[in-house]
């Protein structure tokens, strides 16, 4: 996503805009990083293992519950969550994981469900480097939906009142399915959506969506306070999301300290057709 990357570009990376007492907000799914960068294949291969297990549970756990800018997640996905921990540590596994992903991770099943595909872990170490772009890219998607609702928490506080379920309305939408904030069983997409969609029109009107989510966050551009029309030339929408991308990047590093996880376009070859590219 172009107007994305260059925004990057622009946002100052200087810690002494962060704000005082800035929460320390995890991520909400795994770093993607993590699963590319890992200090070895085995590790790596030992994340993606742990992560297609308690995907399911996980995703239950947070739909379920309030987001929040401090909600944990595993940085580091342990080993396991073993039989052999002590009783304070299974306890302390519960209270974080929830009963479900425990009693998942106690019996390693043979295969796991992501979304439409099913994944043997045996041969976890030699699925294709497609289906691991998929895993990579449903993890940047949720980070990125999660993050934006916390964000919005922090900066309006007032969405925790009356405002606030006409605000999540909005985010619904920029987001298109019916899948709230999480995908979990869903067929993964065969082409790109919302802000990463190839269609004109169509990016236009998600680029204004995504305008009027942030219009009422603290130090909003006035110049993007019009709305962008369905008649603006393409150079227009790409400017005006280049500088959404880079307030709200900009905004997040001032409030949390680190960079966002940011939207990704799916992998490539889905948007081949049925004889090729």
């Amino acid at each position: 996503m172009s107007a994305w990357h260059a925004a990057l570009k622009d946002v100052v990376k200087d810690v002494k805009r962060v704000r005082p007492n800035a929460p320390k907000v995890a991520y909400f799914f795994p770093n993607p990083v993590l699963f590319v960068r890992g200090e070895s294949s085995d590790r790596r291969q030992r994340y993606m293992q742990n992560w297609l297990v308690s995907r399911a549970g996980w995703i239950s756990r947070l739909s379920a519950s309030d987001v929040s800018p401090v909600t944990p997640f595993l940085n580091t996905i342990p080993k396991r969550i073993s039989a052999t921990f002590s009783g304070e540590q299974q306890r302390e596994a519960a209270a974080f994981f929830g009963p479900e992903l425990i009693r998942v991770q106690h019996d390693i099943p043979s295969h796991v469900q992501f979304r439409d595909l099913s994944i043997c872990l045996a041969d976890l170490a030699s699925i294709d480097q497609l289906t691991k772009s998929k895993i990579l890219w449903d993890l940047y998607e949720h980070n990125f939906r999660f993050e934006l609702v916390a964000l919005g928490r922090v900066l309006v506080p007032g969405l925790s009142s009356n405002r606030e379920p006409e605000w999540l309305d909005l985010v619904r939408q920029l987001f298109p399915g019916d899948s709230e904030l999480t995908m979990c069983a869903e067929p993964f997409p065969t082409q790109n959506q919302g802000l990463g969609s190839s269609d004109p029109r169509s990016r236009c009107e998600f680029v204004e969506i995504f305008r009027k989510l942030l219009a009422s966050w603290p130090g909003f551009p006035s110049d993007l306070e019009a709305p962008l029309l369905p008649s603006a030339p393409l150079t227009r929408v790409w400017a005006v999301e280049r500088r959404l991308a880079i307030f709200y990047i900009q905004s997040f590093f001032d409030n949390f300290g680190r960079l966002p996880i940011l939207p990704h376009l799916i992998p490539v070859l889905l948007a081949c057709g049925p004889n090729g590219c």
